[in-house]
């Protein structure tokens, strides 16, 4: 039997957001798969990210008070938003033949019955 799985290069962009960069990183990473399992025609085996290009990186910095007043505190945002080349395993299911079976599991034969079989 042919192999039928595929490898394919597609780029993603993503974007996290986080209290340090590494969470923000971290937050942007994981919507790789989201994004990428969107295409239902395709089974995903494999999502290996390839390059990081970084599109844009905030760094947000507020203060914040305990009751409006007391303990004043520099609080810090970080936003990413970055695109991922990912080489994808994939099968896909568009291109596979599935044999139609009845309740009990055996094996229609609607061509031979169509042809005039029996």
């Amino acid at each position: 039997m042919a192999t039928i799985n595929q490898t394919k290069s597609q780029t993603v962009r993503v974007t996290g957001k986080g209290e340090t960069k590494q969470k923000a990183f971290a937050s942007a990473l994981s919507q790789i798969q989201k994004k990428v399992i969107q295409d239902e025609s395709t089974v995903t085996l494999q999502i290996t990210p390839i390059k990081v290009l970084p599109i844009q990186l905030d760094e947000a910095t507020y203060k914040e008070h305990f009751l409006f007043f007391f303990f004043p505190r520099i609080r810090k945002t970080f936003t990413v938003t970055i695109d991922v080349e990912v080489a994808l395993n994939t099968i896909d299911l568009e291109n596979l033949p599935f044999h139609e079976t009845n309740s009990r599991g055996e094996a229609l034969q609607i061509a031979n019955f169509l042809k005039g079989g029996k």
